[in-house]
């Protein structure tokens, strides 16, 4: 299986390392959540009436803003909310017409009301912690309705299964946890200046949001505060839109060090990628950024990608999130992850091929992992998680970890991960859970390229497939400045830096 070998792959991931070097911030591009969060908590901050502004431009013609089907509840609540929070400041001018504004909001509340109803049939996709941004996002939708004018306007109910009873355990003291950083802005009055929430280099949990709630909705006495400074940038950066976060620094880089180095990728090409990262990872562990909660999902991908790379550590500090039958990614947990619980068995597989003096407590987790994933594998062969909307990501990260350290038990389930594969290619060549997208393109590349060996009995028509992909990322791949978000924060994002990376793994690995 090849790609052409007229494009040169070394340049191009030579001035990706460079790019991710020079910038810490993933790439993401504006998020209509985080934005709208800005407009409401932080009037007060320059660049508001092109947040607005920003927010009316984004929503859609059915009135919705954000992803795909369920996928836009929660920007659209955000905007809505937001919209009706400006309607209702108190002195000042409007950022806008008040006309042009409360049409908008009234689109969304319709919008987001449509979508309440699709829930009792399809329920809300698992976005980060959406049981409680949800219900605070709909109280404060209901609670300014009346700026509406008009007459008694429906309040929004919440969607079907869905109760406040996270969040008010939330706002009644469980946000002093380290995870309720990244999702501050949900708190209430007691976030604004929170000692348990200590800003780092001027941010809170990696989020605008977050930050802003933690600054209060009064202009600072000091303008030149960190985490004043920190929002006047992140504003200027998105033309006063602000990203779904402000950094995955570490996740980032050691997710595109791992899967570049398995392309075959030189290690001393990648080797500036794992320098700035964490020490001490296998005892300490490491956030998706400076900022963020110590998490097993990245601390995983960071072990590996420097297993990968010659400089291995034994993974002692996962096991605290051994949970039995699986591993959590955070403790506590809400659901549990596959591609956390993949990443987690190629960590271990690879201090495993070590051979560690706790050879045996390695080999049972590894055991116990893998008849987890085989058992939570869809009928259809593929694989599903809480943090990437498409089934591509899960299917490739699920099946490669399976193949590469749980190989002859797993032998079935792979097969069927190859046949959803070959079935699910478009015309074009392109794979994707909605259109055919590069990333998802690139994702299954690199799973049939792994699973399917010369000889086997589907070989040939795996190869034909990859050429058919290979064609599709050389063709709409490699040049793309901008990709549907797939992957699931608070809502949809899609980082750049890592979305180019896994195109360029697959036609590396193709061409290899």
């Amino acid at each position: 299986m090849s790609a052409p070998t007229d494009v040169d792959f070394d340049r191009l991931v030579a001035e990706l390392v460079e790019r991710v070097l020079d910038d810490p911030t993933g790439a993401l591009g504006p998020s209509v959540y985080e934005t709208a969060r800005l407009v409401s908590l932080a009037p007060w901050l320059d660049g508001d009436a092109a947040r607005v502004r920003y927010l009316l431009d984004e929503q859609r013609s059915d009135g919705s803003w954000g992803g795909p089907g369920g996928y836009a509840l929660v920007p659209t609540l955000s905007a809505t909310e937001a919209l009706l929070a400006v309607l209702g400041r108190e002195g000042g001018e409007l950022p806008l017409p008040p006309a042009a504004l409360v049409e908008a909001a009234r689109r969304g509340l319709a919008a987001a009301a449509a979508l309440v109803a699709c829930s009792a049939e399809e329920p809300v996709p698992s976005t980060v912690v959406f049981f409680m941004v949800i219900p605070a996002l709909v109280e404060g939708i209901n609670a300014r309705l009346a700026v509406l004018g008009g007459g008694p306007v429906q309040p929004l109910a919440l969607p079907h299964g869905l109760t406040d009873e996270a969040l008010r355990g939330l706002r009644g003291g469980a946000w002093r946890n380290p995870l309720a950083g990244h999702y501050l802005e949900i708190v209430g009055p007691a976030a604004v200046g929170a000692a348990e929430m200590e800003p780092v280099d001027g941010v809170v949990g990696c989020s605008a949001a977050a930050t802003a709630a933690w600054l209060g909705p009064r202009e600072p006495a000091d303008p030149a505060h960190p985490s004043v400074r920190f929002l006047r940038q992140a504003q200027e950066r998105g033309s006063a839109a602000v990203a779904a976060m402000t950094s995955i620094v570490y996740y980032e880089r050691a997710w595109i060090a791992g899967n570049l180095a398995t392309a075959g990728v030189e290690r001393e090409v990648l080797a500036p990628l794992l320098k700035e990262l964490p020490g001490d990872v296998g005892r300490s562990g490491a956030p998706t950024a400076p900022g963020f909660a110590y998490e097993a999902e990245t601390s995983a991908i960071v072990l590996t990608a420097l297993a990968r790379l010659g400089a291995p550590q034994e993974p002692e500090y996962l096991w605290q999130y051994d949970a039995g039958s699986h591993f959590m990614s955070t403790i506590p947990e809400h659901e549990p992850s596959t591609t956390t619980n993949a990443h987690i068995l190629e960590a271990l597989g690879c201090h495993l091929a070590d051979g560690p003096a706790e050879g045996d407590r390695y080999r049972d987790a590894v055991a116990r992992i893998a008849s987890w994933l085989r058992d939570r594998q869809g009928p259809d062969g593929s694989w599903s998680d809480k943090w990437h909307a498409s089934p591509y990501f899960a299917t490739m990260r699920c099946a490669l970890a399976l193949h590469r350290y749980a190989g002859p038990a797993s032998a079935e389930a792979l097969g069927r991960s190859v046949d959803w594969l070959l079935h699910r290619q478009h015309e074009d060549g392109s794979w994707g859970r909605w259109d055919g997208t590069p990333e998802e393109t690139a994702y299954a590349i690199r799973t049939l390229l792994e699973l399917t060996a010369d000889g086997d009995a589907r070989s040939e028509e795996a190869t034909q497939a990859v050429h058919r992909g290979c064609a599709f990322l050389l063709k709409q791949g490699l040049d793309a400045e901008h990709h549907p978000p797939l992957w699931i924060g608070k809502e949809l994002y899609a980082p750049g830096h890592l979305v180019h990376a896994a195109v360029l793994g697959a036609l590396i690995a193709a061409r290899r």
